[in-house]
């Protein structure tokens, strides 16, 4: 399989963003580039075989610095949120930018998504890979440690997008990291997803509270509560409930628990289906946990790839990632990385078809 490679644009301060393209011969296109090691479209057919984007995102460079949402990066250090912006790590408490109320999400202001990281792309029969490198000072946006950060993006002939993460540091530090892509499968973007149907292999999840941290008693059984996923779902029929969990959130925003310690196993996590089209995602991951946000922060007045504006719960991602404010909670799988330990992570998207009625041309 090959690789495309051309320029999406030049920063304010002259860098070459550059863009990358996969595909493979069943009609899969993935778009990356350089700028937050960034995914900007996957195209996929319907069960017509029209290929459309599934993704949401900006058609120039200048979109994603000044409106982005994080649309496709990579987040980190750490992804989701750490409560009061601190956290104590060998004694010493640290103080993280504040960008979510009192609270640091993502990163902070200036996150992973907003650097421009290195590429290069390795080319095989099976696949095709952009491998994506950064390296984070100690002290960024008050995280401890030189961090050496690693994400390969790898498109097979099976349909599967795989993304691997590795991380070392010279010092002990936390990590979290994700891929925050926005999907809507219908591929008319401008649509909402209350149509798409999902399951989420997780019994537990995290309740949180106004302030969208995990409460005390995290995880609780999904069990006879709104939350329960664990069956496929009519995303329309539970995201405008009034249960206090959606209210908070203004939709779903909640990591559910797919392992409650850290062991490294790539399980099934959750699947996405659009009846209509046939188009369908299944997620695997090695991390402990999955985020299911549900856009709820989309204000509907925002002009996205070309011009289409895309309302609130217009599109779902899949965070995949350890549990929120975890370094502040002993309770929670650690995230801990020391300089004698390497952090990895597996997560797949596997792009299927469904046999449905199929209400395309």
């Amino acid at each position: 399989m090959k690789v495309a490679i051309d320029s999406f644009g030049i920063t304010p301060s002259g860098e070459v963003i550059e863009r990358y393209t996969l595909n493979n011969d069943r009609g899969i296109t993935v778009e990356l580039m350089t700028y937050g090691a960034t995914i900007l479209k996957i195209a996929t057919p319907d069960c017509g075989g029209n290929v459309g984007d599934i993704t949401i995102g900006f058609d120039t460079l200048e979109d994603y610095l000044t409106k982005n949402h994080h649309f496709g990066s990579i987040v980190g250090r750490y992804a989701n949120r750490i409560e009061g912006a601190t956290f104590r790590l060998g004694g010493t408490t640290y103080h993280l930018d504040k960008n979510n109320g009192s609270h640091h999400i993502h990163g902070g202001s200036q996150g992973f998504d907003k650097y421009v990281w290195n590429a290069h792309m390795v080319e095989h029969e099976e696949s095709a890979s952009v491998i994506m490198q950064h390296i984070s000072p100690d002290g960024d946006m008050g995280f401890p440690g030189t961090l050496s950060v690693q994400i390969a993006y790898t498109l097979d002939k099976q349909d599967t997008l795989t993304i691997d993460y590795s991380a070392f540091t010279d010092a002990p530090t936390v990590l979290n990291l994700t891929n925050h892509t926005y999907f809507n499968l219908s591929g008319k973007i401008g649509s909402n997803i209350s149509d798409h149907i999902l399951t989420v292999h997780a019994e537990d999840y995290l309740p949180i509270n106004e302030e969208c941290i995990p409460t005390a008693n995290a995880p609780q059984s999904v069990v006879g509560t709104v939350m329960d996923l664990t069956i496929p779902t009519v995303i329309g029929d539970k995201i405008n409930k009034k249960d206090p969990q959606l209210v908070f959130a203004g939709g779903f925003d909640h990591t559910y628990v797919l392992s409650k310690d850290h062991d490294n196993i790539v399980r099934l996590a959750a699947m996405l289906t659009h009846p209509d089209s046939g188009r369908s995602i299944s997620i695997a991951t090695s991390e402990p946990g999955i985020q299911i946000y549900t856009a709820n922060n989309l204000d509907g007045t925002t002009q996205y790839r070309n011009d289409i504006i895309v309302p609130r719960h217009g599109a779902i991602t899949f965070e995949t990632q350890h549990f929120p404010n975890s370094p502040n909670r002993p309770d929670f799988p650690p995230t801990v990385l020391l300089p004698e330990h390497t952090y990895t992570q597996k997560t797949k998207f596997t792009f299927n078809k469904v046999i449905t009625s199929c209400n395309v041309k």
